[in-house]
């Protein structure tokens, strides 16, 4: 029998069309991944961060059979890296670093944010984080936090930050709510420039991460005097928890997990999550946590969801209790 020239030109055009959506669709679940998958760090290289990240990233990439490559796209306050995840083709190709900075303040002091920290994103897992650590110059002669204030009840004591807003910042709204003691702030422009200040005396108290201090307090250029964490940290065992102090819930720890764009199938999340959980587990990320004063609190993306949405109010709290306004 004789086709129709118009109907071998239909059946032509489908048979083309079928190619073409076959050609463009997405790769499934089971077949992912079959290329690199980039982590977006929304922070600059070197920091306690970003080097957790890179000791995840080989370890990730033998469970996924896929490299992992890291992506550093600082800018704006972790705004600029994670508002271009969030716009991302959510098919776990592109995973990003989600931080305590970006997800749990900047939506309390940045208007218009390019992102929503829960809607956003699907988180994948917590990875853990660093705790504010109290430091002292030795020339302000005090050695614990019950000594600290009995001295600041005397007049306005100076107190560094990293700068306004900052988790350095915020622990001092903490301390202060705490103890109904007032500090005079002086926010600079950097971790590095506070800690350099608290080193040469030009200030006198600070809030900051341990991988920026713990080699000072171990020098005793700065006076270790309390972490603001559940427990003592390996790099730094002879400074007390405020709870050892007896401060109860005094904990504030700038948290950091893995998170992809909203949208993103669930059996890829799945394998994702797998593959940070073995990462978070191995015996040679727990000896760099302990090097660089990072909890290892790891949490699948369930638990790490409901840890978004709570610390998104805590902090939140600090920010109003420091008079910050949104910009």
């Amino acid at each position: 029998m004789r086709i129709p020239p118009r109907t071998r030109i239909i059946a032509s055009s489908l048979a083309m069309l079928g190619l073409i959506a076959a050609a463009e669709a997405p790769v499934s679940a089971q077949e992912f991944p079959d290329r690199a998958i980039e982590i977006i760090v929304p922070l600059s290289a070197g920091g306690v961060s970003d080097i957790a990240v890179r000791k995840l990233a080989p370890s990730m990439s033998k469970t996924l059979g896929a490299p992992v490559v890291i992506e550093n796209q600082p800018g704006a306050g972790a705004t600029l890296g994670t508002g271009a995840a969030a716009k991302a083709t959510p098919d776990g190709y592109t995973v990003a670093l989600a931080a305590a900075s970006s997800f749990s303040i900047n939506p309390h002091l940045r208007k218009n944010l390019p992102y929503d920290p829960i809607k956003s994103f699907e988180p994948v897992c917590r990875i853990g984080g660093s705790p504010s650590v109290l430091v002292a110059h030795p020339s302000l002669g005090v050695k614990s936090v019950q000594e600290l204030i009995e001295k600041a009840k005397d007049g306005n004591l100076s107190f560094a930050s990293s700068g306004p807003g900052t988790p350095s910042h915020l622990a001092q709204e903490l301390l202060k709510a705490r103890t109904n003691v007032q500090f005079l702030h002086v926010p600079y422009r950097g971790t590095s420039q506070s800690v350099t200040d608290a080193i040469g005396g030009h200030v006198q108290l600070l809030f900051e991460s341990p991988g920026a201090i713990s080699g000072a307090v171990r020098t005793k250029e700065l006076i270790g005097l309390g972490i603001l964490s559940p427990k003592r940290l390996p790099a730094l065992p002879d400074v007390p928890t405020f709870e050892e102090l007896g401060f109860e819930g005094m904990e504030l720890i700038g948290w950091i997990g893995l998170v992809v764009p909203a949208g993103t199938p669930t059996e890829v999340i799945d394998k994702l999550e797998k593959a940070c959980h073995d990462a978070v587990s191995s015996p040679d990320f727990q000896k760099l946590a302990d090097e660089q004063g990072l909890l290892v609190a790891y949490a699948p993306r369930e638990e790490f969801r409901k840890h978004i949405a709570s610390e998104l109010n805590k902090w939140g709290e600090l920010v109003q209790r420091s008079g910050l306004k949104p910009e």
